[in-house]
Protein backbone atom coordinates (compact mmCIF):
# COMPACT_ATOMS: atom_id res chain seq x y z
CA UNK A 1 0.00 0.00 0.00
CA UNK A 2 2.96 2.17 0.79
CA UNK A 3 4.56 1.77 -2.53
CA UNK A 4 1.37 2.25 -4.43
CA UNK A 5 0.63 5.74 -2.27
CA UNK A 6 4.47 6.51 -3.57
CA UNK A 7 3.39 5.79 -7.03
CA UNK A 8 0.72 8.01 -6.91
CA UNK A 9 2.12 11.06 -6.10
CA UNK A 10 5.26 10.57 -8.34
CA UNK A 11 4.43 8.86 -10.81
CA UNK A 12 7.14 10.04 -13.41
CA UNK A 13 10.05 9.89 -10.20
CA UNK A 14 9.57 6.29 -9.37
CA UNK A 15 10.84 3.22 -10.56
CA UNK A 16 8.10 1.42 -9.84
CA UNK A 17 5.82 1.78 -13.31
CA UNK A 18 6.29 -1.54 -14.15
CA UNK A 19 5.03 -3.00 -11.49
CA UNK A 20 1.40 -4.61 -11.11
CA UNK A 21 -0.80 -3.33 -8.42
CA UNK A 22 -3.73 -5.39 -7.23
CA UNK A 23 -7.11 -3.73 -6.47
CA UNK A 24 -8.59 -6.02 -3.95
CA UNK A 25 -12.17 -6.26 -3.15
CA UNK A 26 -13.17 -5.90 0.71
CA UNK A 27 -12.58 -8.02 2.68
CA UNK A 28 -9.50 -9.44 0.67
CA UNK A 29 -6.22 -8.02 1.31
CA UNK A 30 -2.55 -8.97 0.35
CA UNK A 31 -0.41 -8.27 -2.28
CA UNK A 32 -1.78 -10.90 -4.72
CA UNK A 33 -5.26 -10.32 -2.70
CA UNK A 34 -4.98 -13.98 -1.15
CA UNK A 35 -5.52 -13.22 3.01
CA UNK A 36 -8.96 -13.16 4.33
CA UNK A 37 -10.13 -12.45 8.09
CA UNK A 38 -12.60 -14.34 8.77
CA UNK A 39 -14.01 -12.42 11.67
CA UNK A 40 -15.53 -9.30 11.30
CA UNK A 41 -13.19 -6.62 12.48
CA UNK A 42 -15.94 -4.54 14.45
CA UNK A 43 -16.98 -7.32 16.31
CA UNK A 44 -13.57 -8.35 17.43
CA UNK A 45 -13.15 -5.04 18.69
CA UNK A 46 -16.24 -5.24 20.38
CA UNK A 47 -15.81 -8.93 21.43
CA UNK A 48 -12.52 -7.98 23.31
CA UNK A 49 -14.06 -5.37 25.70
CA UNK A 50 -16.82 -7.41 26.39
CA UNK A 51 -14.76 -9.86 27.16
CA UNK A 52 -14.12 -7.72 30.64
CA UNK A 53 -17.68 -7.99 31.30
CA UNK A 54 -17.38 -10.91 33.29
CA UNK A 55 -18.71 -12.32 36.62
CA UNK A 56 -15.13 -12.42 38.34
CA UNK A 57 -14.30 -9.30 40.15
CA UNK A 58 -10.97 -10.38 40.67
CA UNK A 59 -10.25 -10.44 37.51
CA UNK A 60 -9.37 -6.83 37.11
CA UNK A 61 -6.37 -4.33 36.98
CA UNK A 62 -4.65 -3.06 39.43
CA UNK A 63 -2.46 -0.10 40.15
CA UNK A 64 0.53 -0.97 41.93
CA UNK A 65 2.56 1.90 42.86
CA UNK A 66 0.35 2.55 46.10
CA UNK A 67 -0.01 0.25 48.72
CA UNK A 68 -3.76 0.69 49.01
CA UNK A 69 -5.07 -0.70 52.38
CA UNK A 70 -8.83 -1.51 52.11
CA UNK A 71 -8.87 -4.04 55.17
CA UNK A 72 -8.47 -6.96 53.77
CA UNK A 73 -11.11 -6.55 50.85
CA UNK A 74 -10.40 -8.44 47.58
CA UNK A 75 -10.98 -5.42 46.07
CA UNK A 76 -7.53 -3.39 44.58
CA UNK A 77 -6.41 0.44 43.38
CA UNK A 78 -7.95 1.37 40.06
CA UNK A 79 -5.53 4.16 38.53
CA UNK A 80 -9.19 5.70 38.08
CA UNK A 81 -9.93 6.15 41.75
CA UNK A 82 -6.57 8.34 42.50
CA UNK A 83 -8.15 11.76 42.94
CA UNK A 84 -11.18 11.23 42.49
CA UNK A 85 -12.66 13.14 45.35
CA UNK A 86 -13.14 9.91 47.40
CA UNK A 87 -10.78 7.99 50.21
CA UNK A 88 -10.36 4.92 48.73
CA UNK A 89 -7.16 3.54 50.84
CA UNK A 90 -7.78 3.40 54.57
CA UNK A 91 -4.48 4.09 55.20
CA UNK A 92 -4.13 7.71 55.70
CA UNK A 93 -6.14 8.01 52.20
CA UNK A 94 -3.17 7.96 50.37
CA UNK A 95 -4.96 7.84 47.14
CA UNK A 96 -6.63 11.27 47.57
CA UNK A 97 -2.99 12.88 49.23
CA UNK A 98 -1.90 15.39 46.59
CA UNK A 99 -4.55 15.56 45.27
CA UNK A 100 -5.47 19.07 46.13
CA UNK A 101 -2.71 20.88 43.59
CA UNK A 102 -5.24 20.41 40.98
CA UNK A 103 -8.05 22.20 42.14
CA UNK A 104 -5.38 25.25 42.87
CA UNK A 105 -3.96 24.69 39.30
CA UNK A 106 -4.36 27.87 36.86
CA UNK A 107 -3.91 26.81 33.42
CA UNK A 108 -2.51 29.42 30.80
CA UNK A 109 -4.79 31.79 28.57
CA UNK A 110 -4.93 29.64 25.63
CA UNK A 111 -5.75 26.56 27.65
CA UNK A 112 -9.30 25.37 28.53
CA UNK A 113 -9.34 24.05 32.15
CA UNK A 114 -10.90 20.77 32.94
CA UNK A 115 -13.21 20.03 35.73
CA UNK A 116 -10.06 17.82 37.33
CA UNK A 117 -7.88 21.01 37.10
CA UNK A 118 -5.79 19.52 34.48
CA UNK A 119 -5.41 21.59 31.06
CA UNK A 120 -5.75 20.87 26.96
CA UNK A 121 -5.25 23.80 24.32
CA UNK A 122 -8.35 25.79 23.83
CA UNK A 123 -8.38 24.91 19.95
CA UNK A 124 -9.32 21.30 21.00
CA UNK A 125 -12.88 22.41 21.72
CA UNK A 126 -13.50 23.97 18.78
CA UNK A 127 -11.92 20.48 16.49
CA UNK A 128 -14.45 17.99 15.50
CA UNK A 129 -13.12 15.31 18.04
CA UNK A 130 -15.28 12.55 19.01
CA UNK A 131 -14.27 11.67 22.43
CA UNK A 132 -13.54 14.00 25.01
CA UNK A 133 -10.02 15.52 25.46
CA UNK A 134 -10.70 15.89 29.41
CA UNK A 135 -9.91 12.91 31.31
CA UNK A 136 -13.65 13.52 33.11
CA UNK A 137 -15.69 14.57 29.98
CA UNK A 138 -15.74 17.99 30.85
CA UNK A 139 -15.04 19.13 27.36
CA UNK A 140 -17.45 17.32 25.77
CA UNK A 141 -20.72 18.51 28.10
CA UNK A 142 -19.25 21.88 26.88
CA UNK A 143 -19.20 21.16 23.57
CA UNK A 144 -22.42 18.85 23.09
CA UNK A 145 -24.32 19.18 26.13
CA UNK A 146 -24.41 15.79 27.11
CA UNK A 147 -22.75 13.59 29.46
CA UNK A 148 -20.58 10.40 28.33
CA UNK A 149 -22.03 8.54 30.70
CA UNK A 150 -25.55 9.18 29.29
CA UNK A 151 -24.00 7.00 25.93
CA UNK A 152 -21.36 4.71 27.49
CA UNK A 153 -19.92 1.57 25.51
CA UNK A 154 -17.11 0.14 27.02
CA UNK A 155 -16.06 -1.39 23.46
CA UNK A 156 -14.96 2.00 22.71
CA UNK A 157 -11.80 2.98 23.49
CA UNK A 158 -12.27 6.44 25.16
CA UNK A 159 -14.86 5.73 27.83
CA UNK A 160 -11.46 3.29 28.88
CA UNK A 161 -9.70 6.97 30.13
CA UNK A 162 -12.39 8.33 30.86
CA UNK A 163 -12.43 9.15 34.69
CA UNK A 164 -15.46 10.77 37.27
CA UNK A 165 -15.92 13.63 38.12
CA UNK A 166 -14.64 14.39 41.78
CA UNK A 167 -16.95 16.55 42.55
CA UNK A 168 -19.63 13.81 42.10
CA UNK A 169 -18.10 11.44 44.40
CA UNK A 170 -19.06 8.36 41.97
CA UNK A 171 -17.55 4.64 42.52
CA UNK A 172 -15.28 4.24 39.41
CA UNK A 173 -15.95 0.71 37.76
CA UNK A 174 -12.55 0.40 36.42
CA UNK A 175 -13.56 0.61 32.87
CA UNK A 176 -14.59 4.29 32.84
CA UNK A 177 -18.13 3.78 33.36
CA UNK A 178 -19.36 5.60 37.13
CA UNK A 179 -21.75 4.78 39.15
CA UNK A 180 -23.60 6.02 42.63
CA UNK A 181 -22.37 3.97 45.39
CA UNK A 182 -23.40 0.70 44.86
CA UNK A 183 -25.20 0.98 42.05
CA UNK A 184 -24.59 -1.50 39.00
CA UNK A 185 -21.47 -1.44 37.15
CA UNK A 186 -21.46 -3.24 33.52
CA UNK A 187 -18.42 -5.24 34.49
CA UNK A 188 -19.60 -6.33 37.77
CA UNK A 189 -16.95 -4.07 40.01
CA UNK A 190 -19.38 -2.64 41.94
CA UNK A 191 -20.00 -6.86 43.21
CA UNK A 192 -16.38 -6.34 44.99
CA UNK A 193 -17.48 -2.71 46.68
CA UNK A 194 -20.55 -4.96 48.38
CA UNK A 195 -17.66 -7.79 49.88
CA UNK A 196 -15.50 -5.13 50.88
CA UNK A 197 -18.02 -3.86 53.16
CA UNK A 198 -19.37 -7.34 53.98
CA UNK A 199 -15.98 -8.07 55.88
CA UNK A 200 -16.70 -10.10 59.21
CA UNK A 201 -13.48 -8.46 60.42
CA UNK A 202 -13.21 -8.67 64.52
CA UNK A 203 -17.43 -9.48 64.70
CA UNK A 204 -18.85 -12.13 66.74
CA UNK A 205 -20.21 -14.51 63.73
CA UNK A 206 -23.99 -14.27 65.29
CA UNK A 207 -23.61 -10.20 65.29
CA UNK A 208 -22.09 -9.94 61.48
CA UNK A 209 -24.70 -12.60 60.13
CA UNK A 210 -27.27 -10.60 61.79
CA UNK A 211 -26.53 -7.22 60.64
CA UNK A 212 -25.86 -7.85 57.03
CA UNK A 213 -29.09 -9.35 56.85
CA UNK A 214 -31.02 -6.28 58.98
CA UNK A 215 -28.92 -4.06 56.50
CA UNK A 216 -29.46 -5.54 53.24
CA UNK A 217 -25.93 -5.43 52.04
CA UNK A 218 -26.49 -9.14 50.95
CA UNK A 219 -29.67 -11.65 51.01
CA UNK A 220 -27.59 -14.93 50.82
CA UNK A 221 -24.45 -15.64 53.04
CA UNK A 222 -22.57 -18.83 52.32
CA UNK A 223 -25.49 -19.90 50.07
CA UNK A 224 -27.81 -19.81 52.65
CA UNK A 225 -30.58 -17.10 52.31
CA UNK A 226 -31.21 -14.05 54.94
CA UNK A 227 -35.03 -15.59 55.27
CA UNK A 228 -33.59 -18.80 56.42
CA UNK A 229 -30.68 -17.83 58.53
CA UNK A 230 -32.75 -14.97 60.36
CA UNK A 231 -35.11 -17.99 61.65
CA UNK A 232 -32.53 -19.76 63.71
CA UNK A 233 -33.22 -19.40 66.86
CA UNK A 234 -29.54 -20.01 67.89
CA UNK A 235 -28.34 -17.25 65.82
CA UNK A 236 -31.08 -14.62 67.33
CA UNK A 237 -30.19 -15.41 70.57
CA UNK A 238 -26.14 -15.09 70.26
CA UNK A 239 -27.20 -11.83 68.74
CA UNK A 240 -28.20 -10.82 72.34
CA UNK A 241 -24.45 -11.20 73.48
CA UNK A 242 -23.08 -8.82 71.02
CA UNK A 243 -21.21 -5.58 71.63
CA UNK A 244 -23.52 -2.40 71.72
CA UNK A 245 -23.27 0.14 70.44
CA UNK A 246 -21.99 -2.01 67.60
CA UNK A 247 -20.11 -0.85 64.66
CA UNK A 248 -21.46 -2.11 61.63
CA UNK A 249 -19.69 -2.35 58.37
CA UNK A 250 -16.35 -2.87 60.18
CA UNK A 251 -15.16 -0.20 58.00
CA UNK A 252 -16.35 2.99 57.01
CA UNK A 253 -19.50 3.15 54.63
CA UNK A 254 -18.45 6.42 52.73
CA UNK A 255 -15.35 8.90 52.12
CA UNK A 256 -13.00 6.65 54.14
CA UNK A 257 -14.62 8.31 57.44
CA UNK A 258 -18.30 7.70 57.97
CA UNK A 259 -19.45 5.07 59.74
CA UNK A 260 -22.68 3.23 61.47
CA UNK A 261 -23.51 2.45 65.03
CA UNK A 262 -26.35 0.63 65.96
CA UNK A 263 -27.95 -0.02 69.30
CA UNK A 264 -29.68 -3.44 70.54
CA UNK A 265 -33.07 -4.09 68.96
CA UNK A 266 -35.80 -7.15 69.58
CA UNK A 267 -35.43 -8.96 66.46
CA UNK A 268 -39.35 -9.79 66.73
CA UNK A 269 -40.15 -5.98 66.77
CA UNK A 270 -38.31 -5.16 63.42
CA UNK A 271 -39.82 -5.56 59.95
CA UNK A 272 -37.35 -7.64 58.11
CA UNK A 273 -38.35 -6.68 54.80
CA UNK A 274 -37.10 -2.67 55.37
CA UNK A 275 -33.03 -2.08 55.84
CA UNK A 276 -32.50 -1.35 59.45
CA UNK A 277 -31.70 2.07 59.62
CA UNK A 278 -28.41 3.05 61.66
CA UNK A 279 -28.70 4.69 65.62
CA UNK A 280 -25.82 7.07 65.41
CA UNK A 281 -23.84 8.07 62.50
CA UNK A 282 -20.29 9.15 63.16
CA UNK A 283 -17.46 10.93 61.11
CA UNK A 284 -13.96 12.77 61.55
CA UNK A 285 -15.16 16.13 62.81
CA UNK A 286 -11.84 17.56 61.13
CA UNK A 287 -12.96 16.70 57.59
CA UNK A 288 -16.35 17.87 57.96
CA UNK A 289 -15.75 20.97 60.84
CA UNK A 290 -18.80 22.72 59.24
CA UNK A 291 -21.27 19.84 61.10
CA UNK A 292 -21.89 19.98 64.86
CA UNK A 293 -21.80 17.02 66.70
CA UNK A 294 -23.87 15.98 69.21
CA UNK A 295 -21.78 13.57 70.90
CA UNK A 296 -18.46 11.82 70.87
CA UNK A 297 -17.55 7.84 70.08
CA UNK A 298 -14.23 6.99 70.81
CA UNK A 299 -11.94 9.14 68.69
CA UNK A 300 -14.90 10.21 66.89
CA UNK A 301 -17.89 11.98 66.12
CA UNK A 302 -21.10 11.03 66.19
CA UNK A 303 -24.93 12.33 65.52
CA UNK A 304 -28.52 10.74 65.96
CA UNK A 305 -29.57 8.75 62.65
CA UNK A 306 -32.34 11.04 62.50
CA UNK A 307 -30.20 14.30 62.29
CA UNK A 308 -28.00 13.30 59.05
CA UNK A 309 -30.83 13.09 56.64
CA UNK A 310 -32.69 9.75 57.81
CA UNK A 311 -36.40 10.32 57.74
CA UNK A 312 -38.45 7.89 60.69
CA UNK A 313 -41.53 8.10 58.06
CA UNK A 314 -39.55 6.58 54.99
CA UNK A 315 -38.93 2.70 54.60
CA UNK A 316 -35.96 1.85 52.90
CA UNK A 317 -35.65 -1.23 51.24
CA UNK A 318 -32.25 -1.66 50.34
CA UNK A 319 -28.33 -1.24 51.76
CA UNK A 320 -27.81 1.72 48.62
CA UNK A 321 -31.32 3.74 49.87
CA UNK A 322 -29.55 3.93 53.43
CA UNK A 323 -26.30 4.78 51.78
CA UNK A 324 -28.50 7.42 49.32
CA UNK A 325 -30.44 9.09 52.29
CA UNK A 326 -27.22 10.29 54.49
CA UNK A 327 -24.47 10.81 51.64
CA UNK A 328 -25.65 13.91 50.90
CA UNK A 329 -24.90 15.07 54.68
CA UNK A 330 -21.45 14.00 54.30
CA UNK A 331 -20.62 16.00 51.07
CA UNK A 332 -19.51 18.87 52.09
CA UNK A 333 -16.60 17.22 54.19
CA UNK A 334 -12.95 16.95 52.58
CA UNK A 335 -10.49 13.85 51.96
CA UNK A 336 -7.59 15.73 53.52
CA UNK A 337 -6.79 18.34 55.82
CA UNK A 338 -6.14 22.17 54.65
CA UNK A 339 -3.57 24.29 56.31
CA UNK A 340 -4.42 28.19 55.65
CA UNK A 341 -5.55 27.45 52.62
CA UNK A 342 -7.93 30.43 51.82
CA UNK A 343 -5.25 32.98 52.79
CA UNK A 344 -2.71 31.78 50.19
CA UNK A 345 -5.23 31.54 47.06
CA UNK A 346 -7.47 34.47 46.00
CA UNK A 347 -8.36 31.70 43.34
CA UNK A 348 -10.37 29.56 45.88
CA UNK A 349 -13.98 29.85 46.87
CA UNK A 350 -15.36 28.77 49.96
CA UNK A 351 -18.39 26.56 50.10
CA UNK A 352 -21.26 27.69 51.99
CA UNK A 353 -22.33 25.07 54.46
CA UNK A 354 -19.34 23.06 53.91
CA UNK A 355 -15.46 22.33 54.40
CA UNK A 356 -14.56 22.56 51.24
CA UNK A 357 -12.63 25.22 48.70
CA UNK A 358 -13.37 24.70 45.16
CA UNK A 359 -11.65 26.87 42.56
CA UNK A 360 -13.62 29.36 41.07
CA UNK A 361 -13.61 28.23 37.59
CA UNK A 362 -15.54 25.89 38.85
CA UNK A 363 -18.47 28.14 39.85
CA UNK A 364 -21.45 27.61 37.84
CA UNK A 365 -20.03 25.09 35.38
CA UNK A 366 -22.83 22.94 36.00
Amino acid sequence: AEEYQYYLDRPFQSNLSDQTFLNCIHPWFGSGCQYLLEINEDEFVRDSFEMTLTDNIFQQTCYVLLECGRSGSSICLDWREICNGRTDCLNDGIDEIGCFNLEINECNRNDYRCHNGLCIPKIFLEMKFVEAQCFDGSDKIIKNNHLLEANYRPHLFEYQEYVCRPDEGQFTCGNGQCVEDFGQCKNNRHLALTQSVSIQGNLFYPCWIVMICLSKIMNKIENVTCDQLMQSSEIIEEFKNCTFPLEFPVIPVLFGHVRFLYELKEIDNINLTLALKPDYICYEEQLCDFLTPTFPYKNLSCRYGNETGFDLNVELTTWKSVIDSVKPYFIGCITQRYQNISSHYSSLYHCKNSSKYISKYRILDG
